[in-house]
């Protein structure tokens, strides 16, 4: 068993659904909201998005941070770590008394998010090599939205325990079952990797370049459209429509998928040799124009749902852009760092988006969620720059050269 569980594909597996379950102490609490607001007795709006975005404020704020630890620590050190922490969260928020201890348990819980998803990319790369290394970067990209996958397939969990404990509850035996199978599976890092392997090196070049900040902007605006829409899209649809909460939820999953899906693709057509700025406008016009139509046309239930896995779809080719990180990296010994400001720049867009779109939702005026739709599709474009480079330039490759052939020109 133990031989099986330390093969390369089942790594990367067990890497990546410690990375979603990490990005779920987001999602596992966007179809408990009315009920935890019930409880408590909550009907400030902000309070309300707050109960889902405050672990993603932890990543926005800690990931760099994170990554500093990975350095000094090791990756797989710092991701059972982070495992942990989520559980300790998840078991605080059940067993919170009062709404300010609850949104306590989400700041543990968001602690170990930043920990767990910053070891989990880091430990995917040092585990992988060519082509392997460029299939777990386009899985990884899909981490968010395969983390809203669970939650909605098990929307009908909460109510048959009458509870909307069980679905933490849940999360956390999930979670410290990966932990488990983790300690198992996934190698320590050798004395040379430790060496290779830092999310510090180059850090002062990373903060100077403005093409990381763009892309991050672009990933943070793209996130902010993806995680305001979809935590207010099945009570917005519920309401215009008259459909139960729980049917909108579950055609969400689609909806993740198709989003994946858009993930993945990215990679397929970079290899093929499609230009990124092409798939990139093609992003923002099926994200904008799908979103757009959900909130100002009377499109009906049916058609609002196919518009919503279509905005998700163009939304995964925007996140899938991952794929030009290593474009804007200023060294090879930089990549680490890159990842790291890339990932908090994108989680300042996921904190920022369920509330304000909740807000918006609360007015009971359909101009003020188009707005968030456009600003946010202006935002994007910030991408631009990074979508027209050369996708094949690869900082650490030139380094390489560059450092043979002034050996060369010196013997």
């Amino acid at each position: 068993m133990r031989t099986l569980l330390q093969q390369p594909i089942i790594r990367i597996l067990v890497a990546y659904a410690l990375g979603v379950m990490a990005a779920m102490t987001v999602s596992e609490a966007v179809t408990e909201l009315g009920g935890i607001a019930k409880e408590f007795h909550v009907f400030e709006h902000s309070q309300i998005g707050l109960i889902m975005s405050l672990p993603s404020l932890m990543v926005a704020l800690g990931a760099l941070l994170a990554g500093y630890l990975v350095d000094r620590i090791g990756d797989r050190a710092v991701l059972l770590t982070g495992a942990v922490i989520i559980v300790i969260g998840d078991i605080a928020v059940v067993a919170a008394p009062a709404f300010h201890l609850l949104l306590a348990g989400r700041i543990i819980t968001g602690i170990g998010y930043v920990l767990t998803a910053v070891a989990a990319v880091t430990l995917l790369i040092r585990i992988t090599t060519g082509k392997q290394r460029n299939m777990a970067m386009a899985l990884w990209s899909t981490f968010v939205p395969a983390s809203f996958l669970l939650p909605f397939l098990s929307v009908g969990l909460a109510e048959h325990f009458s509870s909307w404990r069980a679905a933490f509850i849940a999360h956390s035996v999930l979670t410290l079952l990966l932990a488990f199978i983790a300690t198992l599976s996934l190698p320590r890092r050798t004395a040379e990797e430790k060496a290779q392997f830092s999310r510090t090196r180059g850090l002062r070049a990373v903060l100077r370049s403005p093409l990381i900040y763009l892309l991050g902007i672009s990933f943070g605006a793209d996130a902010f459209l993806q995680t305001g829409i979809i935590s207010t899209l099945a009570p917005y649809l519920s309401k215009r429509y008259s459909v139960p909460v729980i049917e909108v939820a579950h055609w969400n999953v689609v909806a993740m998928i198709c989003n994946g899906v858009g993930c993945l693709l990215v990679g397929a057509l970079l290899n093929r040799g499609v230009k990124a700025m092409v798939i990139g406008l093609f992003g923002l016009v099926l994200t904008g124009l799908p979103a757009l139509a959900i909130y100002t046309l009377p499109l009906g239930f049916a058609f609002s749902i196919g518009a919503s896995w279509l905005f998700m779809f163009g939304s995964g080719l925007l996140v899938g852009m991952w794929a030009l990180a290593p474009v804007v990296t200023p060294s090879r010994e930089s990549i680490g760092a890159t990842s790291g400001l890339i990932t908090q720049l994108t989680l300042v867009g996921v904190f920022l988006g369920p509330p304000l779109f909740i807000a918006a939702q609360s007015s009971g005026n359909s101009t003020s969620l188009a707005m968030l739709v456009i600003s946010g599709l202006v935002v994007c474009l910030a991408g631009v720059p990074i979508w027209l480079r050369d996708v094949n330039h690869r900082p650490g490759r030139d380094g390489v050269t560059s450092r043979h052939n002034t050996l060369k020109s010196h013997s």
